[in-house]
């Protein structure tokens, strides 16, 4: 028996719908009630982005809009969701729930909610013929996204066939406390007890190869290759998403004629753990806690959620999908726990599962270490497939030049930009590339690369007072893209929408265009020119996280000059407190100016408690940033500091080439220097 119902909605009703509302629908939802885009964002900007109770504010808001003439704002409501694929919540608006029975039966609107175990048991399980879909489907994503090489890492065009570029990474295992070489097409002869490892922690500093480490896993599959026994494989990168649902992720996948739905997609996961592996790309860009949840209760706020960013995913079978994997309790093992899952990530967020005695048991360690010298070698030879003059002039560069060849020869990235640069350089600017010294060194030249290849592209006059202008000018539409960049950065934003360059459209156009800012194109060809305009947001972000870090440090040491009160908050408060977090951004935002990097050093410095002894990890970090500012005033801080307080300094095989150029820096010959 059904409830006869009325014209209007109830309160009830509508926060019962914004509870329903996947938060990806949010501003399908809001746009198709007629809230402007610019307003949406401000109503969850002021909900602090709880989606259900900026939903809840948008019906609020639309209820009051509605004219008097539309007596029958149910039926207008359920239009409205129906046009935007909410079919499954229309319906239940309509028709509405079920009279309550003496034991108190659940609405239809959000059974599927309440009662998931009917959800699931109500599930046809995908055919043979289904699952071999979509495994097709899955092969498709990788073969046109993931497995692309960029010979250009700041151009989305420049990329080639995956086996015409990509190069064997340097692997490792630990052993106990040791390391030794892990060979790639050894990783599946993995064994923790007599089995391959159900949780693998894949290390790598930024520009390692990591995404690339993934991409190879799927490209093996996907020719047939060692991964080959298993029937899906997927490759997840977290930074893409925002809430924690595999089966909505793998749906977002395929193609959209694929009948397959979310809840058969997590059935036959997790029905089949064995036959399928899960790669998440990128742990250290998501924001949150990685903590062991008890099933079902309400999960902290600063926990991890991750949903697709672009989902398409149809809105009815969303709503019932919350019988769907999340991520957090894949990656604690309280789920799949059968299933092989790999995750990479930055060393500094290993650590949250390194101290947790549980955790750590579940994993296996493995670090990606990037190139060693016979792969460079090989890399570059096949930058430079016509010209091995040319190849062989840099493999020989970056053998002689020792800070190169230690500390950034071994980072894809890194080889990448010296690549590109020692590709169009002309000989005098080729002789500047041989001082470089820095990481930071290195990405001031190729932002100053990419903006003088631009402008000579508009301009076609080289070193003309109009193209130095034309520089300037470029400088100054960047700005509010380094602003940005910071602030996205300390939120861990990695992935923007177009509304957030909305005051600054022409600035990230020029971004783009430049090459420091991607827009990704995933209009399809059936998507009309209306849709297109109003509906469909485009994804913005940096090409690699390090270049958001690089102009998230322009914008942060100009803050020291325009508001010292807030540069010397966000010092001490935020990223020093972050600092393997923020290492790199700290990097950048030294290497500015020698002033400001004066000024952190003394912060620096007045953080050690030379009484208890700094820690070796504390120096070593010290040392680090003063490498990176090359200020000589910097150098002489550390160095009397330290000299004063005679303390020992160690070099052991685990300190970085970095490192060690940056007790060069500073002159260690003052003080005791061991090497163990």
């Amino acid at each position: 028996m059904w409830k006869r119902l009325g014209s209007t909605v109830s309160e009830l009703e509508f926060l019962k719908l914004a509870q329903a509302i996947p938060p990806s629908y949010y501003e399908a939802v809001g746009i198709s009630l007629g809230i402007p885009h610019a307003q949406l964002q401000s109503i969850l900007a002021e909900n602090s982005k709880n989606y259900t109770n900026a939903l809840l504010d948008v019906f609020m808001k639309w209820n009051v809009m509605q004219q008097p003439s539309h007596s029958n704002k149910r039926q207008l409501l359920a239009d409205k969701l129906q046009e935007i694929d909410l079919g499954g919540l229309s319906d239940g608006l309509l028709n509405g729930p079920p009279i309550p029975n003496s034991t108190g039966g659940p609405s239809r609107l959000l059974e599927s909610q309440t009662k998931p175990h009917l959800a699931e048991s109500q599930t046809k399980p995908l055919s043979p013929e289904l699952v071999e879909r979509c495994a097709n489907d899955l092969k498709f994503k990788y073969r046109s996204t993931l497995c692309k090489i960029r010979t250009d890492p700041l151009n989305p065009a420049s990329t080639v066939q995956f086996q015409d570029m990509y190069t064997d990474l340097y692997l490792q295992e630990e052993h106990g406390t040791e390391k030794r070489q892990l060979n790639y097409n050894d990783i599946l002869d993995l064994e923790v007890n007599g089995e391959f490892p159900k949780r693998i922690m894949v290390q790598g500093e930024a520009g390692a190869g990591k995404t690339t480490f993934c991409a190879k896993i799927a490209w093996d599959w996907i020719e047939g290759r060692y991964f080959n026994h298993f029937v899906w494989v997927l490759i997840v990168p977290l930074r893409e998403f925002k809430q924690h649902t595999i089966g909505e992720i793998v749906k977002s996948y395929l193609a959209k004629s694929n009948p397959a739905t979310v809840s058969q997609i997590t059935e036959y996961i997790r029905s089949n753990p064995d036959k399928v592996f899960i790669a998440f790309d990128g742990l250290d860009e998501v924001r949150g806690k990685i903590m062991k949840t008890e099933s079902h209760q309400s999960q902290p706020t600063d926990q991890m959620q991750l949903q697709p960013t672009h989902p398409s995913v149809t809105s009815s079978e969303a709503c019932g999908s919350s019988s769907d994997i999340g991520l957090v309790d894949i990656l604690c093992s309280d789920q799949l726990a059968s299933c092989p899952v790999l995750v990479t990530t930055r060393p500094w967020r290993a650590v949250e599962i390194r101290s947790d005695g549980d955790l750590m048991k579940l994993y296996t360690f493995i670090h990606v270490q990037g190139f060693n010298r016979e792969n460079l070698s090989v890399y570059i030879h096949k930058y430079f497939p016509k010209n091995e003059d040319k190849a062989n002039q840099l493999i020989q560069f970056t053998s002689e030049n020792d800070v190169i060849s230690e500390s950034m020869a071994h980072y894809p990235i890194y080889v990448a930009m010296l690549c590109l640069m020692w590709k169009e350089r002309n000989e005098q600017k080729l002789k500047k590339m041989k001082s470089l010294k820095t990481f930071s060194q290195i990405f001031k030249e190729m932002i100053a690369f990419l903006k003088e290849h631009y402008t000579q592209k508009e301009l076609k006059k080289v070193g003309s007072p109009s193209l130095i202008a034309y520089l300037k000018k470029i400088d100054e539409l960047l700005r509010p893209i380094a602003k940005q960049a910071l602030n996205g950065l300390l939120e861990n934003t990695l992935v923007f929408c177009e509304a957030d360059f909305e005051k600054c459209q022409y600035s990230k156009e020029t971004a783009c265009r430049v090459g420091i800012l991607s827009q990704e194109d995933r209009i399809t060809a059936d998507t009309d020119t209306h849709e297109r305009s109003s509906h469909v947001q485009l994804p913005v972000f940096f090409p690699h996280k390090l270049f958001q870090e690089y102009m998230a440090g322009v914008h942060l040491a100009s803050i020291y000059e325009s508001d010292r009160n807030e540069f010397n908050r966000l010092i001490e408060q935020v990223v020093l407190p972050r600092k393997e977090e923020f290492r790199y951004l700290l990097y950048f935002t030294v290497s500015q100016n020698k002033s400001i990097a004066t000024h952190v050093m003394k912060y620096m410095l007045q953080g050690l408690n030379m009484s208890k002894r700094a820690s070796q990890e504390q120096l070593d970090f010290i040392v680090d940033v003063a490498f990176e500012s090359q200020g000589p005033d910097v150098a002489a801080l550390v160095k009397d500091r330290v000299s004063s307080e005679e303390i020992e300094l160690y070099i052991g095989t685990d300190t970085t080439a970095h490192t060690v150029a940056g007790y060069a820096f500073i002159g260690p010959h003052v003080v005791s220097l061991i090497i163990v």
